[in-house]
């Protein structure tokens, strides 16, 4: 397992801008934030060889996959349900666009960012428009060793 993160002058900035999200421009800007980082962290539900992302099942919709903006948000999650960081996976945020993409078929209904720190969502239609927002050169840095 690699122990890749975004550096976290990227989170501290998406979570400014999430506290300053107060409309739909506001909420764009922590969605194009989230689109710069250079990864993007799920928990993983599945065996591991064939990950299931974690989602929470809001009432009236298709489930909502929780992705996260860096390894100590997501282990946080895992550790909430029992697991450790072994089910912390991540991928460069343009193949976790594409991933998640292709949830719909299976009745995803959109994504959750940072559920319990930010928590804003967005429906899986919209993750075309975040595409274009990806920044190649994105800042990844290293964190400290858990192993």
């Amino acid at each position: 397992m690699n122990n890749f993160d975004n550096a976290p002058v990227l989170v501290t900035e998406l979570d400014r801008l999430a506290a300053d999200s107060r409309d739909d421009a506001g909420q764009i800007a922590v969605w194009q934030a989230a689109a710069r980082l250079g990864l993007w962290f799920f928990v993983n539900r599945g065996a591991p060889d064939s990950p299931t992302p974690y989602a929470v099942q809001p009432p009236g919709m298709g489930p909502v996959i929780c992705v996260y903006s860096c390894r100590d948000r997501a282990l946080e999650s895992a550790t909430q349900l029992g697991q450790d960081a072994s089910v912390v996976l991540s991928l460069p945020t343009p193949q976790a666009i594409d991933y998640l993409e292709s949830l719909g078929q299976h009745g995803v209904a959109g994504i959750v960012l940072d559920k319990e720190h930010i928590g804003l969502w967005s429906p899986l239609g919209n993750l075309p428009r975040m595409r274009e927002w990806v920044v190649p050169q994105t800042i990844i840095g290293r964190g400290p060793r858990g192993d």
